[in-house]
């Protein structure tokens, strides 16, 4: 080949060169190019991921967590606990009157070391003394406990001792706030009459009910006779006629209540409320009740009268207690029940297991109470009556007395209210009872009584609500449950330092918003909202719905560390390489 035409082909060949090397550095240019947006890629989901992952565990679990939260109320859980801590004491003031300065000094130092040991009163004793002008002028035990009231008024829960030289026993209770003592009276006998009769300790042992305060009888534990005091009643007047085809019942039972029963209750209503009601039912009788009467011949002119076992009394509580019709009402119902049976069955009488008479009252009246749910009176016809009816077997007209059935109803109110319990004491005289309303310090012990146990419940209920809150976590306090505890709470020590100070009047108002505080909030249907959804019922529920988002983010941890790991070296060699 000549020298012309090499120097013709080394251009091309220079220019062919030349484009290979522009097609390399544009396949390059692509590599890098395809290089740096698939890393923008990456760069782009990893950065997708992280958002998701801050928006699921910063946002997401939280509100979770925050929705599904169980509502509670902030309670004073410790202070609740701590109620215990400080005991019920009560001050009892007392009033004590002697001629002789000297022996009243005697009976003071005496009666307050008696107290000292006392597990619930605080005696606040106050001496009196009178001047010897107002001496001379009094003749008669009325005149002295007049002047000395003056001196020491005797209010809601105080007790005036008095000695009267003239006295045959040691001690005369009366229906006052007064007792009388004689000059040989000892302060001994004076603190059991305080203990058994106006303070009745007894009762209160077996209402605080603490290992160091139970006494037994007879190897029993003490108990209280009556039922718990509740803050409202039902009091229910029912009259049954069972036959009023062939008799006519003739009695005001309204009147009858308002004129008996209403001032007896008047006077307890200091610590609890009553509602008096009235009701006829006709045609229910003992046999609809499963009980059946024997007939029994004897002497009177009729011939014969019934019999009623004893036995069978439980079973015409229950029967009749379907018939009454007291489901209307959610209060606690005392039942005082007249029945009136027909000539053809009459008169009854009730009969013990021994075949001897249960009581001997009046002929015409027979009666039972049940201390928990009330009584029944049996008001027999008039014995003529039943003759004239039995001569001619007509239709009769049937008068009910209330003479003879309300004093019989008031005592069963005694005996339900536990008023009628003041065990006999060696020398020492209770006043009769001869008057529809309660003797006044038995009132007050009635007051003082069930003031201490709503105060005691009061505390219970409360560390026992407080202990099922605080080991169940998700039930829920609402704001209404919250208040009832927080206003128990601050309702029993309020009480507390009421009778304390000896404010029993107080303190029983204060007591009953307390026990009826702390009943609303244990027995409040809010509470069972969520009792059967428990936390690992709810996470039970929720990790299914949470778990198959989880997974991926748990495992995109590891695609985004070495995302940040690859990413760390090839910033250290771009930095050497500049």
């Amino acid at each position: 080949m000549s020298a012309k035409q090499q120097s013709e082909d080394t251009p091309a060949h220079t220019k062919a060169s030349e484009m290979s090397t522009e097609k390399r550095e544009h396949h390059a240019d692509e590599k890098c190019n395809a290089g740096l947006s698939s890393q923008e890629d990456a760069a782009i989901h990893i950065y997708a991921t992280i958002a998701f992952i801050v928006i699921i565990i910063v946002i997401g679990v939280p509100m979770w967590w925050k929705t599904t939260e169980v509502y509670r109320v902030s309670l004073p859980y410790t202070e609740i606990e701590a109620l215990n801590d400080v005991p019920i004491k009560a001050t009892f003031h007392l009033g004590l009157f002697c001629s002789s300065s000297e022996r009243r000094e005697i009976l003071a130092f005496e009666l307050r070391k008696k107290f000292e040991q006392n597990f619930v009163f605080e005696l606040d004793l106050q001496l009196l003394s009178l001047g010897e002008d107002t001496t001379a002028t009094i003749k008669t035990p009325a005149k002295l406990e007049t002047e000395l009231l003056k001196l020491f008024p005797a209010s809601v829960g105080q007790f005036l001792f008095i000695e009267w030289p003239k006295l045959d026993d040691d001690v005369l209770v009366t229906s006052e706030r007064t007792a009388f003592i004689s000059e040989s009276a000892t302060s001994l006998k004076i603190y059991h009459v305080l203990s058994s009769w106006i303070l009745q300790e007894y009762k209160l042992k077996a209402i605080l009910g603490s290992r160091d305060m139970q006494q037994t009888t007879k190897g029993r534990q003490l108990r209280l006779n009556s039922a718990p005091l509740q803050p409202r009643y039902e009091v229910l007047i029912t009259v049954l006629n069972p036959r009023p085809d062939l008799q006519k019942v003739h009695w005001n039972a309204r009147a009858a209540a308002e004129n008996y029963i209403e001032p007896f209750l008047n006077e307890l209503s200091g610590i609890t409320n009553f509602t008096i009601k009235t009701q006829w039912i006709y045609q229910v009788g003992l046999e609809g009740v499963g009980a059946q009467a024997k007939q029994v011949p004897d002497d009177s002119k009729t011939g014969r009268h019934y019999a009623l076992p004893e036995d069978s009394l439980p079973h015409i509580i229950t029967s009749l207690e379907k018939k009454l019709g007291t489901q209307i009402t959610d209060n606690p119902c005392i039942h005082l029940v007249v029945y009136v049976p027909p000539c053809a069955q009459a008169p009854l009488k009730i009969y013990r297991k021994d075949g001897q008479r249960a009581s001997l009252m009046s002929a015409n009246v027979e009666a039972f109470t049940s201390a928990k749910w009330g009584g029944i009176v049996f008001a027999n016809p008039a014995e003529t009556t039943c003759i004239r009816y039995m001569e001619d077997e007509q239709f009769s007209d049937v008068y009910v007395h209330a003479q003879d059935v309300m004093p019989v109803l008031l005592y069963q109110l005694r005996k339900i209210f536990d008023l009628e319990n003041n065990a006999p004491l060696l020398d020492t005289t209770l006043v009769p009872y001869n008057s529809i309303e309660p003797r006044t310090w038995e009132v007050d012990t009635f007051i003082r009584t069930n003031t201490i146990y709503l105060v005691h419940s009061a505390t219970s209920t409360l560390q026992s609500l407080i202990q099922l809150l605080g080991g169940i976590e998700y039930i829920v306090i609402n704001d209404e449950v919250g208040a009832a505890i927080q206003n128990a709470y601050h309702k029993v020590i309020e009480a507390k330092q009421q009778l304390a100070h000896g404010n029993l009047q107080t303190a029983a108002f204060i007591a009953r918003e307390a026990y009826t505080s702390a009943e609303r909030a244990f027995f409040d249907p809010s509470l069972l909202a969520l009792l059967y959804f428990p936390n690992e019922q709810k996470y039970a529920i929720y990790i299914p719905l949470f778990l198959p988002i989880m997974i991926p983010v748990v495992f995109s941890f590891n695609t985004i560390l070495k995302y940040f790991r690859k990413r760390k070296p090839s910033k250290q060699s771009k930095s050497k390489e500049e």
